[in-house]
């Protein structure tokens, strides 16, 4: 552990007086061992003399031993209760965050862990996945919170480890005292991909946090403008083509009702078994189409992922979850989203649903 915040330097200290004490209590022992074996061992025409014990003795040692002990433990608690005190924002931290005073307080940033991602909520309603990024000398609460099963958030360098449980939002308070990046990995077994959940801790200067903010603030608005566009365009679209369909529909009519009339009784006839074969085929489930779920990929799930879906507006690189591997996981995200991802059902259909799921796992994860 290399500590860059003055709780893990105040655990760090501790582990350092632990170690030289049994050092220092290990050394003595032995020591006292080799002196007595020397002064009193047995030798050539010699017998060994046997030890007795001078009065006291015994309570002298005891004494010694005991203040040793009771000077560790005061220790303990000094060193502990410095670590666990809420850490001071320095003059060189962020003093105000959108225009508003923080007045000493800690950064407030709520931090999600799900099955196998953290996603972390900023002050100003931006967000990033795995990769938290905070002010340098400024002192930080983050609020855990699980949406499954219970996570481990491990930083080592900057905080103690903290589980964030289901139902429950736990604290973690800490300063990170140097500019850098800062590596933690899941300490608790939560699934099977829990090895991979990791987390990246960028230490920056306050400006560059009020930048990197705004930045994800202006990007996940972008993609949510694009994405009403898309879905505007198309809602255009569909209009104008029933409107064209209508005015069609009345041409046909101008030129004839008793031949429309007998087109639409033999379309009817021919169109039976054709809906019966459709009904059947839907029953039977058809193959997801990829090539369809690109269509949807593009207009609902870019504005996150990117168009390639190699990560873009906070949301993550598809490549990279466990569940866009394969087409039942793929689709009961879409479905039910989690994580900080909205819920698609209601939204999609469920054949839209199979087909940006297969969209994923064929063609980004598989590398079409």
């Amino acid at each position: 552990m290399t500590p860059h915040s003055p709780g893990t330097g105040q655990i760090n200290t501790l582990i350092w007086i632990g170690f030289f004490a049994a050092l220092l209590v290990v050394v003595a022992i032995n020591l006292g061992l080799l002196g007595a074996v020397r002064r009193w061992r047995g030798g050539r025409g010699k017998s060994a003399a046997a030890v007795a014990g001078k009065p006291g003795l015994q309570l002298r040692v005891a004494g010694a031993l005991s203040g040793f002990a009771v000077i560790l433990f005061v220790l303990g608690i000094i060193f502990t209760s410095n670590a666990l005190s809420t850490p001071k924002t320095t003059s060189a931290g962020l003093t105000s965050l959108n225009g508003k005073d923080l007045e000493g307080e800690p950064l407030v940033i709520k931090a999600t862990g799900q099955q196998w991602l953290w996603r972390y909520n900023y002050p100003n309603g931006s967000f990033s996945y795995w990769k938290l990024v905070i002010p340098v000398d400024t002192a930080i609460e983050l609020k855990l919170e699980s949406t499954d099963v219970v996570h481990t958030w491990n930083v080592p360098d900057l905080a103690p480890k903290v589980d964030a449980v289901p139902g429950k939002t736990t604290h973690v308070l800490f300063r990170a005292d140097a500019e850098g990046e800062f590596w933690g990995t899941a300490s608790t077994l939560s699934g099977q991909s829990y090895a991979p959940m990791r987390t990246t801790v960028f230490v920056v200067s306050p400006e560059r946090f009020e930048e990197f903010i705004k930045e994800q603030q202006q990007g996940i608005k972008a993609g949510n403008e694009a994405a009403e566009k898309i879905e505007t365009e198309k809602l255009e679209e569909e209009e104008a083509a029933s409107g064209k369909s209508s005015e069609e529909g009345e041409e046909s009519g101008s030129e004839g009702e008793e031949a429309e009339e007998s087109a639409e009784g033999e379309e009817a006839e021919a169109e039976e078994p054709a809906e019966e074969e459709g009904e059947e085929t839907a029953e039977a489930g058809g193959a997801p189409n990829a090539e369809a779920g690109k269509e949807v990929f593009a207009e609902e799930c870019s504005v996150c992922h990117g168009a390639t879906g190699h990560g873009g507006n906070g949301g993550p690189d598809l490549t990279t979850m466990p569940k866009a591997k394969e087409q039942a996981g793929a689709e009961e995200q879409v479905t039910n989203g989690g994580g900080g991802m909205p819920a698609f059902k209601g939204t999609l259909s469920e054949e839209e649903i199979k087909n940006v799921a297969a969209y994923v796992v064929e063609d980004i994860v598989g590398g079409k």
